[in-house]
């Protein structure tokens, strides 16, 4: 995420990048992980559809080594709905989404348009945050986790649910967790 691909700027990083990303793939497949997930946000967020080309050209050309690995790749990017479609859509089923819904609360997405993509997510971190804003407490933020979770059921989603939640700042980290357990648990 901090020195993405597109951002390299010889041929050598690349190439470098490239056989890290190979070498990453081999190491789950040995580990029997499944998924790999591909932050295009941040500093690796895509700013031009050149930068967009170059990141499909990229990941594409590891289908092969996906398809024997059976590895996924799975994208976290804050396109608003259509052209998240749009762009996974360029991608066969080893790849997916990794959805974050404190990310789209911040951005003010809303789920009814986002679930369009959603038979494409694979990987789903729960998180909350403020319109514009940081994340917080689940439940405090802009999150629709009701809507989250019956969308998720319709689509009978199996995968990961990961807490990426806000941290506590009283040093009860183990007290905030099992908060959040029992605020998820209400919807599942």
């Amino acid at each position: 995420m901090q020195k993405p691909y597109i951002k390299a700027k010889t041929k050598k990083l690349k190439n470098n990048i490239r056989n890290n990303f190979i070498s990453l793939i081999s190491s789950c497949k040995l580990m029997k992980i499944k998924y790999i997930v591909v932050p295009l946000v941040d500093n690796s967020k895509l700013s031009s559809s050149s930068e967009e080309k170059k990141t499909i050209e990229f990941f594409l050309s590891f289908r092969e080594i996906l398809r024997k690995t059976r590895i996924n790749i799975l994208f976290e990017i804050d396109y608003e709905p259509k052209k998240l479609l749009r762009f996974i859509n360029k991608f066969d089923n080893y790849y997916g989404i990794n959805y974050d819904s404190g990310n789209s609360a911040s951005l003010g997405y809303d789920l009814k348009n986002e679930k369009i993509y959603f038979n494409r997510v694979r990987n789903v971190h729960i998180k909350d945050r403020k319109f514009k804003g940081t994340t917080v407490k689940l439940g405090s933020g802009n999150c629709n986790f009701s809507q989250l979770f019956k969308i998720l059921k319709k689509i009978n989603y199996k995968n990961n649910l990961i807490l990426q939640t806000a941290k506590t700042l009283l040093n009860e980290e183990v007290k905030e967790m099992l908060d959040n357990i029992k605020y998820i648990k209400q919807y599942l």
